[in-house]
């Protein structure tokens, strides 16, 4: 084969890419392409706001509890890339996690600076120790969790250890799990929040009684997230009963 014939297809290739990713972003890369359907649709309504910032009374001077609360209350009222009610569109602003980064600006960030060229990554980790007693048995969860944003890839992990320090004779299983919800721009303008990723890792052990680890990574795929919510929680099951425990 010729070699312009080689680059025209390649050049075509490429022009069919961009077409059925983004068929108005023309021959722009990737990255522009991205920037071009998320700068317009940038509008105050999905920015971060602290949470002395809320204007609805559900999401002012909420306790650690209810704001988890409020979290899975939401995570199971919507669909995927169904666009939140106004007040709970608020509350993903305020309490929802938002990419931060040592060295480039998070995607968020640069909203809020003009003169500032967008960026897409953005990582964020937390660590949590957590103790709890129930059904004769005593549980010390403790550990990280991490969430990871980039373009289109993303990716979070939990390194959690599930100890039991008195009781271990009881316990018939312990399960570790690591949930994660992205949410991002959804509509068909893109101006709306909703959810575009919901998942978890489970690991559990039948046999393990007095402790269990789980250190593991889950990638995903999605296009828009502005913010995630990641949490971790151990389950324990007795002889008598099961309880939870969960890291925030």
């Amino acid at each position: 084969m010729k070699r312009s014939e080689t680059i025209g297809l390649v050049v075509i290739g490429y022009a069919l890419l961009c077409f059925f990713i983004f068929s108005f972003s023309g021959i722009a890369s990737a990255e522009e392409s991205h920037k071009i359907l998320l700068e317009k649709p940038i509008q105050s309504p999905i920015k971060p706001i602290e949470p002395q910032q809320t204007t609805f009374d559900k999401n002012k001077k909420l306790s650690e509890r209810e704001i988890q609360e409020r979290f899975s209350e939401i995570d199971a009222s919507y669909d995927l890339h169904e666009p939140f009610s106004p007040e709970d569109a608020e509350f993903i602003r305020a309490y929802a996690t938002i990419p931060i980064t040592s060295s480039t600006p998070s995607y968020m960030e640069s909203l809020d600076s003009p003169d500032e060229s967008f960026t897409f990554t953005g990582s964020n980790s937390k660590s949590f120790d957590r103790y709890k007693s129930s059904n004769g048995v005593s549980l010390n969860f403790y550990g990280r969790i991490y969430s990871d944003i980039n373009i289109f890839t993303h990716s979070y992990r939990g390194n959690v250890k599930s100890k039991i320090y008195r009781g271990s004779s009881k316990v018939r299983e312990i399960k570790n799990v690591i949930t994660n919800t992205a949410y991002g721009l959804v509509g068909s303008s893109g101006t709306y929040v909703g959810i575009v990723y919901k998942g978890s890792i489970v690991s559990s052990s039948n046999d393990a009684r007095t402790s269990w680890s789980t250190d593991e990574t889950r990638k995903y795929g999605a296009v828009g997230v502005l913010y995630t919510h990641t949490n971790a929680y151990s389950k324990i099951t007795t002889t008598t009963g099961t309880f939870t425990l969960y890291a925030f």
